[in-house]
């Protein structure tokens, strides 16, 4: 079976593949799994992987158990080197690690279809609004619907052109061109997709001027993309009070109290105590910077 282009997910020791051999044979385990974690179905077919979602969770659960077993036994060599600790506790830590990452895993491995969803759809909404201006344009100049699909679904436009293409292939099989939208609406994770294509729906079948119909599109994802700058700018400035604290603020006020505390011969300013609050003050200003690169609206590539 098919996976569309997506053949391993992040993380997973196991390639989609194995859903055909591995999966499969543990069928049973993805079935108990599935009950407690029934979206995944509706974010595998979201993104055209075409395996059945028992066996990707089987598959899941046997890759968050084999990096469970590596942290279980990188943690019990830590805890047998160290002769002071109860055997009690060398044992319970570790078969702890060995759930705790199990479940972590798990849960990752099965919510991560979605994310890749949502980052897919954040791209479709950048590229629409290129799509339907070029959809307006050969509209007004007279082209028919159907072709205006078709030229999209060979441009360049990456997910609006592959969605475009599925269109015009499955009229061209004997569908019918409003049905196709519409299963398009459904099976998008893109919002304005979905109002984009029921508006065409409402057009077609309403006889309505499409070319009014389109600028009313266009004006409404070029609204959209000005409400993202806008939001973005206000937030920014909180960001930046944020970064000034964890580069400057905090390491100064955590050195200052530690040295104030020393004097009461409490605690010490050692090298290491102070390469630690560099190394935390790094870690926080690489945090901080990942989640402006993550908001940051990206109109183009």
């Amino acid at each position: 079976m098919a996976s569309g282009e997506i053949k391993r997910i992040p993380l997973m020791l196991l390639p989609l593949s194995a859903c055909d051999t591995i999966g499969s044979r543990f069928r049973g385990v993805g079935v108990k799994i599935i009950t407690f974690y029934p979206s995944v179905r509706y974010d595998l077919r979201n993104l055209s992987i075409n395996y059945p979602p028992e066996n990707y969770c089987a598959i899941s659960f046997f890759s968050a158990a084999i990096w469970a077993i590596i942290v279980g036994l990188l943690v019990g060599m830590l805890l047998f080197r160290n002769t002071t600790l109860p055997p009690a506790v060398k044992v319970v830590v570790p078969m702890l690690a060995i759930f705790v990452v199990t479940i972590f895993f798990l849960i990752f491995h099965l919510s991560y279809p979605k994310t890749i969803a949502k980052g897919i759809a954040t791209k479709v909404d950048r590229e629409l609004i290129f799509a339907m201006r070029d959809m307006l344009i050969q509209i007004s100049s007279g082209v028919p619907l159907f072709a205006a699909i078709e030229n999209i679904g060979n441009s360049n436009y990456t997910y609006i052109s592959r969605e475009f293409r599925t269109i015009s292939n499955h009229v061209k099989t004997g569908s019918s061109l409003t049905e196709e939208i519409e299963a398009m609406a459904v099976r998008t994770q893109s919002d304005y997709l979905k109002k984009t294509s029921w508006q065409m729906v409402t057009a077609i079948r309403s006889g309505a001027n499409l070319t009014n119909t389109l600028k009313g599109i266009v004006h409404m994802l070029v609204e959209y993309q000005f409400s993202l700058s806008k939001s973005f700018n206000a937030e920014l400035n909180f960001i930046i009070l944020i970064f000034l604290m964890t580069a400057a603020v905090l390491p100064t006020i955590g050195t200052t109290v530690m040295v104030i505390f020393s004097v009461f011969g409490m605690l010490g300013v050692t090298p290491e105590v102070f390469g630690g609050f560099v190394a935390l003050s790094f870690t926080g200003q690489l945090l901080v910077v990942g989640y402006v690169k993550m908001k940051r609206p990206t109109f183009f590539e």
